[in-house]
């Protein structure tokens, strides 16, 4: 897609960005960060590329000349539209439904089932286990309580 992905010692609240410096988009990932939750900020900035290149585009950082849309504590909040929509970009991109159907199947996990292990599917998966317990949630698989 021609985007740059560059490994970025960043703040601890903030845990990617995204902008076009006039050539081509730049994802920049914090470094600090565990390998499982930059994989997530990569997927995250992936959906605000795909799908608010708009946004993107109408969206200037006057201080610094670039465009910028950042991953922080508001993304995580739920709160902004586009967040939750790159959110849940990540989620499908990273933890598709057929793939974690098929997993519970394999571990005969029952859907109901409150205290099932999820650390090896989370681990499977690459992400975090709060990040397959929302996946889950949000796909009616499971009533978590988080």
């Amino acid at each position: 897609m021609g985007i740059k992905v560059q490994r970025v010692a960043l703040d601890d609240d903030l845990s990617g960005l995204i902008y076009i410096d006039g050539q081509r988009p730049i994802i920049g990932v914090n470094s600090r960060h565990h390998p499982n939750r930059r994989r997530f900020t990569l997927a995250h900035e992936l959906g605000h590329f795909v799908l608010h290149s708009d946004a993107l585009a109408g969206q200037v950082h006057v201080d610094r000349g670039f465009r910028v849309l950042m991953r922080d504590q508001k993304s995580a909040s739920g709160t902004d539209g586009r967040e939750i929509e790159a959110n849940q970009f990540a989620a499908e991109l990273l933890m598709p439904k057929a793939f974690i159907l098929a997993e519970i199947s394999r571990r005969k996990i029952a859907f109901l089932d409150e205290n099932a292990p999820l650390g090896a599917i989370a681990k499977k998966f690459q992400v975090s286990e709060q990040a397959l317990q929302f996946r889950m949630l949000n796909l009616d698989l499971v009533p978590i309580t988080l």
